[in-house]
């Protein structure tokens, strides 16, 4: 039920947690969503990375850009944080994750990987000649990506790569090969980001953002269709 607080210009500060426990927050649990003029209760339904959601009957009242205090009810404890809408899709708000509050979640990827299919370019040297060949980036995250590329590449080997990724997005750095498998006449890698400074990581974590939420949600559209076609 949705219910208007009393006093209008309310404001509220960060309280931690009431009672913790290492057990965590656990998903499914009662989750209650302050802003300033109104509390509501649903279920934390996702917790990945940077984004969180909660489903709550009552999300069409609440505005893109809204903070909000969340207060979770989980059994491993009390757990309340600020945060602000960043998506909303029927009948469910999507949250962003506070990094100090990451660790409090039992079930999470710390860097979610995103699927995506971006052209760039990986700059090799190979038999003392240095080569610039495309590659095709399957999945990223801040921490990293996976690609396919025709060449063989050796692991442990850090290359220069660039790529446009889009929504203003450039990502230009060396990449350390982590694992390789071999896909057909391609292989696909595994690296990670070498030296990747603050500057590039804030535009990276943008464009992940906007991918996780758009997956999510498309995610949760095929659910639902299968659903009602069984």
């Amino acid at each position: 039920m949705l219910t208007k607080l009393a006093k209008t210009g309310t404001q509220y500060e960060y309280s931690g947690e009431k009672y913790k426990s290492p057990a965590g927050i656990l998903l499914n649990s009662r989750t209650a969503v302050e802003t300033e003029f109104f509390v509501s209760t649903g279920v934390l339904s996702y917790a990945e990375g940077d984004l969180l959601e909660i489903e709550i009957p009552e999300y069409a009242r609440f505005q893109l850009g809204d903070s909000a205090k969340i207060t979770v009810y989980s059994p491993g404890g009390i757990y309340t944080f600020l945060s602000r809408v960043v998506a909303k899709g029927e009948g469910a708000l999507v949250f962003i994750n506070p990094p100090a509050n990451r660790n409090r979640f039992v079930e999470k990827r710390e860097h979610p990987r995103v699927e995506v299919n971006e052209a760039g370019t990986l700059r090799t040297t190979l038999a003392s000649a240095t080569e610039t060949n495309p590659m095709i980036i399957q999945n990223i995250s801040v921490s990293g990506l996976g690609f396919t590329f025709q060449e063989e590449l050796k692991l442990g080997s850090t290359y220069q790569m660039e790529a446009e990724l889009g929504q203003g997005c450039s990502l230009r750095c060396e990449v350390e090969i982590m694992r390789m498998e071999r896909i057909g006449e391609e292989h696909y890698y595994g690296a990670r980001y070498v030296g990747l400074g603050t500057d590039k990581v804030r535009p990276l974590r943008a464009f992940i953002l906007k991918k996780q939420v758009e997956l999510h949600f498309e995610r949760k559209k095929k659910e639902s269709s299968k659903r009602t076609f069984k």
